[in-house]
């Protein structure tokens, strides 16, 4: 049993690993799903790196477990490399868990063979090391983690707005008294808040209207109320030919257009950006 855990069970751990990472030199994979592809996507660096890093660490494994049955070096460093790659992986994994759709099989396929590996060799450190395994999933489930998923995906209005702020409380009532359609999106939502942050808007609420490929954003309460009075008025004016010179007096708005006003903030509430803290609407 010994032999298998400290030397067969890395090697084949090797060979599945460095299997990946040729095939990955090759622009091929063992994992063809959605969740693999996401997985990468993740990462700060090309994918390949992982592979390598894995070939090494599976290899550092491979070789501690020889040296350690062997009698060489103690079995104390093989049980904290192969800790230590456990962990590792489990963030990798537990982070895959929460954010994409899918989970990658190659990664599980990874984290099933370092875990049978730590089971067989030794029952004692896998079972100390089973609380910080837990402990890894219980933090991720505590953090607002984006989805890798699509929010805006059919034609309409969306309003990202808050429960509290006066000037979102502004909009939805217009909304409503006009009936037009519009879905909310909170604020509070960590890919609402990254999304305004990315376009560095300060303010809720922000209004995104969707028609086909073309998004207008537009930011602030009168704003959006503008927005929707000269849509009115244009559709008014050109149901009736006969008030042609009031053309003139209505904006139109581009499809593409991004409508926004530097000094909006008697127009939105502030949020929590991801750098910094811009609020003058209690939340």
């Amino acid at each position: 049993m010994k032999k298998i855990s400290f030397i067969y069970l890395p090697l084949l751990f090797f060979i599945y690993v460095t299997t990946e990472a040729v095939l990955k030199l090759f622009h091929s994979t063992l994992c063809e799903s959605t969740g693999c592809l996401l997985a990468d996507s993740l990462l700060k660096f090309d994918s390949i790196y992982l592979n390598f890093i894995g070939v090494a660490d599976a290899l550092i494994i491979l070789l501690i477990g020889w040296l350690s049955f062997n009698k060489k070096i103690s079995e104390k460093l093989f049980f904290i490399v192969l800790i230590a790659s456990l962990l590792f992986e489990t963030i990798m994994l537990g982070y895959q868990y929460f954010v994409s759709p899918e989970m990658c099989k190659f990664c599980m396929g990874v984290y099933t063979f370092l875990v049978i590996i730590s089971i067989l060799s030794t029952r004692k450190y896998f079972l100390m090391v089973v609380p910080f395994v837990i402990s890894v999933f219980v933090a991720l489930s505590f953090l607002a983690l984006p989805k890798s998923q699509a929010f805006v995906t059919k034609d309409g209005n969306y309003l990202i707005q808050s429960s509290t702020c006066p000037h979102c409380k502004k909009v939805k009532e217009y909304l409503k008294d006009k009936n037009i359609d519009f879905k909310k999106l909170s604020i509070d939502d960590v890919e609402a808040r990254n999304f305004a942050t990315f376009l560095d808007f300060k303010t809720i609420p922000i209004l995104l209207i969707k028609d086909g490929k073309s998004v207008q954003i537009v930011n602030g309460d009168k704003n959006i109320i503008e927005f929707f009075e000269n849509k009115s008025k244009d559709t008014t004016t050109q149901d009736n030919i006969e008030v042609e010179d009031k053309k003139q007096e209505i904006e139109s708005v581009d499809s593409s257009s991004l409508l926004y006003k530097e000094d909006s903030f008697d127009e939105g509430c502030g949020f929590i950006s991801l750098t910094k803290l811009e609020s003058n609407c209690s939340k």
